[in-house]
């Protein structure tokens, strides 16, 4: 034991004597390592997990996702939860000469993403018969022909400098084109020491193609998928339902319609109105109106149509000629709401035919489909007579008016009575049967 020890020793001493400067060295750099490896990593820039989120979409560079424009920039103002315009880019804003020029005023101190600062000059709008003029670098100034109370409402949309340099907390940092269309876009956090991960999201023309590329690894989330399918008991896998305040379902009528025009037409359409069950959707929140409840413009004494199924029967009676058949059309995603409708309709001795189409056709008699709710509660576009976004072509003077009015009007509370009127008349001529607000499903990879 003592030769052993004695060996050791010597072997130590030797190897000691022969590299002491090695070793040395590498004592103090071991020290300097320890003392001084904190500092430096801070210095460096965090290492970010990567998230692959798929969409199905097919967006060009000029007209992305609103979800991922809103990550990578604002806009002059930006919308609080009851509809109304707020500060974004811009501090604070005046309307003049009735609604006809407004003047926003730029927030001191912003810059884009690539570090220049941001100016009135940079922000770009394309309004037709609207006059843009620049004061000074913080003011932005934009003169209509006719007052617009929405517009403050209308500028909230996410601006940009050129190539997608926003002021977000995003910024893009690659992207690939098929064509015209963007296959996928990486962003990566504005701010260098954040530790959010990097997002990197990928296009699909369909769910089923978004679907397979879950399957096979190739994104981790999904997002707003209608139809989940064989996803839910998929191992390993979280689905999640969201509602979508923003947009609502409905069966429009074609008022144009030979059965559905007339004082006739509306006594059908009252009729289908009330023969419809909604309480079977008890999974989304029905509505009333096609302004969204939480909106500040929202009246809740409007006329409702709860399942009554011997008044659907009294106001088809007065209907003196009752139609051989009636037509939804529909698409895919909607089919058994449709078949459902049609139950109830048949129950009024109607024949009821059901038509799937991803396209909409020119002559149809009732449509059911999801809408959009815009974020100020001006729905001329989508109401008044002379608008070809108006699917029921509905044709009501006196609706008309108070639509031309409300966009017109500056003074809130006026608007909001305006809107009041608007609901009331409108549920009154039942160009539609609002339903509920739908609901997609996010499928996310554990």
């Amino acid at each position: 034991m003592t030769t052993s020890f004695r060996f050791y020793i010597r072997f130590l001493s030797a190897l000691v004597s022969r590299y002491y400067k090695g070793i040395l060295a590498g004592i103090i750099l071991g020290a300097l390592a320890f003392f001084f490896s904190p500092r430096i990593f801070r210095l460096l820039p965090p290492i970010r997990p990567t998230q692959t989120i798929g969409i199905v979409a097919q967006p060009t560079l000029s007209d992305l996702p609103l979800l991922i424009q809103s990550q990578l920039s604002l806009g002059l103002t930006g919308i609080d939860d009851t509809g109304l315009a707020v500060p974004a880019l811009a501090s604070s804003w005046e309307a003049t000469d009735s609604g006809k020029t407004y003047v926003f005023t730029i927030q001191p101190g912003l810059k884009w993403q690539d570090n220049s600062p941001l100016t009135s000059t940079d922000i770009k709008y394309n309004f037709r018969d609207a006059q843009i003029d620049y004061p000074d670098s913080t003011h932005l100034k934009i003169t209509l022909p006719d007052p617009f109370s929405p517009l403050p409402s209308a500028v909230s949309r996410p601006v940009f400098k050129k190539k997608l340099i926003g002021v977000g907390g995003y910024r893009v940092t690659g992207y690939k084109l098929n064509g015209s269309y963007v296959e996928s876009l990486t962003l990566s956090p504005t701010d260098q020491k954040s530790t959010s991960p990097v997002l990197r999201y990928l296009f699909y023309s369909s769910e089923n193609q978004a679907r397979m590329a879950y399957k096979l690894g190739l994104v981790k989330v999904l997002l707003d998928i209608q139809d989940p399918r064989e996803l839910k008991t998929w191992p390993s896998t979280e689905v999640s339902r969201q509602l979508h305040l923003d947009r609502y379902t409905a069966a429009f009528f074609n008022t144009q319609a030979p059965i559905f025009s007339g004082l006739a037409g509306r006594n059908l359409r009252l009729a289908l109105a009330y023969a419809v069950d909604k309480s079977r959707w008890t999974g989304s929140p029905q509505i009333k109106s096609p302004i969204s409840a939480g909106s500040w413009a929202y009246y809740d004494q409007i006329k409702t149509y709860d399942f009554d199924l011997d008044h659907a029967k009294q106001l088809l009676s007065k209907v003196e000629k009752i139609p051989e058949s009636i037509t939804i059309n529909t698409v895919p995603v909607y089919l058994s709401l449709a078949e459902d409708i049609q139950k109830d309709w048949a129950a009024l001795g109607l024949d009821v035919q059901v038509q799937v189409s991803p396209d909409i056709p020119s002559d149809y008699q009732v449509l059911l489909l999801a809408q959009a709710i815009p974020t100020d509660p001006d729905q001329y576009s989508l109401w008044h007579s002379t608008q070809a976004g108006n699917i029921t072509r509905l044709n009501n003077p006196r609706i008309d008016k108070l639509l031309e009015d409300g966009r017109k009007t500056l003074d809130i509370e006026a608007r909001k009575s305006i809107y009041a009127d608007f609901q009331k008349f409108l549920l009154e001529e039942s160009p539609a049967i609002f339903l509920f607000h739908p609901h997609t499903y996010t499928i996310s990879r554990q």
